[in-house]
């Protein structure tokens, strides 16, 4: 393997909500760009701004216990440990999708699912 192919690293975005059943690469849809600015209209306002804000939080929050658990298990204080760092949004927002008493089963990379669920970090560490 003397060449890498840099096209599978590349990724488009589009605009439209739509599912093709061809094997060209599937285009990321989003409704605002890397500045924040909506780009998709329609979308912006179905979910409202607390549970917005408590996504982010939880997101955030992630993101650091993260790092002091990753960090644990790189001194052998805890056995083991996968950080979700780059899919805080995917395992928060599937789990805020769901009602509350929907069965979930969070696995490696899913630890925002608990929290969103009621978990401390504390509780998620056991």
């Amino acid at each position: 393997m003397d060449q890498i192919n840099r096209e599978m690293f590349e990724h488009k975005f589009t605009d439209k909500m739509e599912f093709t059943s061809s094997f060209e690469k599937m285009k990321c849809f989003r409704v605002m760009d890397e500045e924040g600015n909506i780009i998709n209209k329609g979308y912006d306002d179905k979910i409202d701004t607390a549970k917005l804000l408590k996504m982010y939080d939880y997101m955030v929050t992630i993101n650091e216990a993260d790092v002091v658990y990753n960090q644990a298990q790189r001194q052998s204080r805890i056995s083991f440990y996968m950080t979700q760092l780059g899919e805080e949004a995917s395992g928060i927002g599937t789990a805020a999708a769901l009602n509350d008493d929907d069965l979930i089963f969070p696995q490696y990379r899913e630890a925002g699912t608990f929290l969103w669920r009621g978990f401390s970090i504390a509780q998620m560490g056991h």
